[in-house]
């Protein structure tokens, strides 16, 4: 694994903030040149990026905290200040769904405000977002956080004892469920556009997004490892994380949005569309 690219004394180039950053600028490329071809103007889908990108870092940062309380107890100042108490500089613990709630919720109110086509831009957006997912998590495996269960399958991996798979895992293979989520992403990044083939109304491509999504976080987390603060339910019978029900309220609002918006299209004549006449 490959935590850091660089060091120099209290300050690093780490390789998950280096992977995010490339998640955004790749994303955002994507969604220009989609939104170019669907009518929209650059510059709406740039000033539409910054929004998500700062109210996505502030909502994964939150719901980490959220979930992590007793690690902040009694310095909870180190909540947001970047330098740490080892002296390193960086604010560390991030997650995803956090950044996409927050995100989506910044980005209908800027799109509300600026008198924006809702559906329109969240179906230019969609597949960025689930390439951000994948490249996000390929830094994830890099930093040895977000790993699975332990496993004597031939799918478990030995992280470094300095990660965080491997100080809780030392010696002991874990399933290395953040590359599985990267490989489920990029796979949504491409079906989402291939499926705009049969696109039949604005919303179609972004809606799939949640629900695909949304079915796959639900199942990865049950092979996820997570302290005692991330579970809702724990028994010997059942348990819960609160991922999950994000996961869980992702898919049926993906789901709701499917139904809906497709009993407001307009019939057509035929099974295939143009993607770049409907995104």
């Amino acid at each position: 694994m490959f935590p850091e690219i660089v060091r120099i004394g209290p300050f690093a180039i780490y390789t998950y903030g280096l992977m995010m950053m490339l998640a955004f600028f790749v994303g955002i490329l994507v969604a220009v040149k989609r939104g170019e071809k669907a009518g929209l103007k650059s510059g709406i889908i740039w000033d539409l990026s910054l929004w998500i990108l700062f109210s996505s870092l502030a909502g994964a940062r939150i719901l980490y905290v959220l979930t992590h309380l007793k690690e902040f107890q009694g310095n909870w100042l180190s909540t947001i200040n970047p330098i740490q108490p080892s002296g390193n500089f960086g604010i560390a613990g991030m997650d995803l769904l956090g950044g996409i709630a927050l995100g989506a919720a910044a980005s209908i109110w800027f799109m509300r405000r600026k008198k924006l086509n809702l559906w329109k831009i969240a179906d230019v957006v969609a597949p960025s977002l689930a390439l951000g997912i994948s490249l996000g998590r390929i830094g994830c495996f890099a930093n040895g956080c977000c790993y699975g269960v332990p496993t004597h399958s031939g799918l478990g991996m030995i992280f470094p004892p300095d990660s965080p798979a491997g100080s809780e895992f030392p010696g002991i293979p874990v399933l290395p469920t953040q590359l599985f989520e990267a490989i489920w992403a990029i796979a949504l990044f491409a079906g989402l556009q291939w499926l705009e083939r049969w696109k039949k109304f604005p919303g179609y491509t972004f809606s799939l997004f949640l629900i695909g999504y949304g079915i796959w976080r639900f199942f990865i987390d049950m092979l996820r490892e997570y302290v005692p603060s991330e579970f809702l339910v724990h028994t010997s019978a059942i348990y819960l994380t609160v991922y999950q029900v994000l996961a869980f309220v992702m898919l049926m609002v993906g789901i709701i949005l499917y139904l809906r918006l497709s009993k407001k299209a307009p019939p057509t004549k035929g099974k295939r569309h143009n993607a770049q006449a409907t995104t």
